[in-house]
C-alpha cells in the first residue's frame, strides 16, 4: 500500500510537471513565430504608402498623379456585398488627403446607397455658422452639395451626381474647396461607362 502511495506522490509531480512543460509558456521558437507573423501587418499599417493594384472600373482609371498628389489606393468593390458596385480612390500630398468614392446605381443596394447624392437635384442648401457650411452649386453643370466641417476637423465633403447613375462622394482636408473642385475636373471621371 505504501509503495501505491509512493508511486501516485511520484507521478502526481511528474505529470504537473509535463503539463507545465507543454503549456511551454511559449517557447523562443513559438514566440519567434508569433512575432514574425505580425510584423507585416505593423509595417503595413504604418506604411499608408500602399498602392493597390486594380483593373479599371467601370472603364475609368484614376491618374496616378494629380497636381502633386499621388494615388495611394485603388480599390474596387471596396464593401464586397452582391449587387453593390463601387471604387475607392486615395491620393495623398504630405498630410493633406482626398479621397474619392463612386458608386453605381442602377441596382436597388446602388439607389440605395446613394440617396443623398439622388435627392441633390431637388436640394437647396445655403447654410454656415462658426462649424463650417452647407451649399449646394453647379459645377461644370452639374449640381453638387459642398459641406465643411471647421477645424479641428478642417475636412470638405463633397457629392454629386455623375451621368444620372453614379453617385461620386469626395473627402478632403486640403486647404480650400476650389483646390478639390481642381482635382475633380482632372479625374476625368465622365470616361466612366463608355
Amino acid at each position: 500500500m505504501t509503495m501505491k502511495i509512493v508511486k501516485i506522490g511520484l507521478l502526481v509531480p511528474i505529470l504537473m510537471l509535463i503539463g507545465l512543460c507543454s503549456c511551454g509558456f511559449g517557447g523562443d521558437k513559438e514566440k519567434n513565430t508569433a512575432k514574425s507573423n505580425t510584423e507585416p501587418m505593423t509595417k503595413t499599417a504604418e506604411n499608408s504608402y500602399v498602392y493597390i493594384e486594380a483593373d479599371s472600373w467601370r472603364s475609368w482609371s484614376p491618374p496616378k498623379e494629380l497636381s502633386g498628389y499621388s494615388l495611394v489606393r485603388f480599390i474596387t468593390d471596396p464593401f464586397k456585398l452582391q449587387e453593390l458596385y463601387s471604387t475607392s480612390a486615395r491620393y495623398e500630398k504630405g498630410e493633406v488627403f482626398i479621397t474619392v468614392q463612386i458608386v453605381d446605381g442602377t441596382t436597388d443596394k446602388g439607389k440605395r446607397e446613394i440617396r443623398d447624392h439622388l435627392e441633390i437635384a431637388e436640394l437647396e442648401r445655403d447654410y454656415s455658422s462658426e462649424y463650417g457650411y452647407e451649399k449646394t452649386l453647379l459645377h461644370n453643370g452639374i449640381k453638387a452639395k459642398e459641406e465643411y466641417l471647421a477645424p479641428p476637423a478642417g475636412q470638405y465633403l463633397i457629392k454629386f451626381m455623375l451621368k444620372e447613375q453614379y453617385g461620386v462622394s469626395v473627402k478632403s482636408n486640403a486647404e480650400t474647396a476650389e483646390e478639390i473642385w481642381d482635382l475633380i475636373d482632372q479625374f476625368k471621371m465622365e470616361e466612366m461607362g463608355e
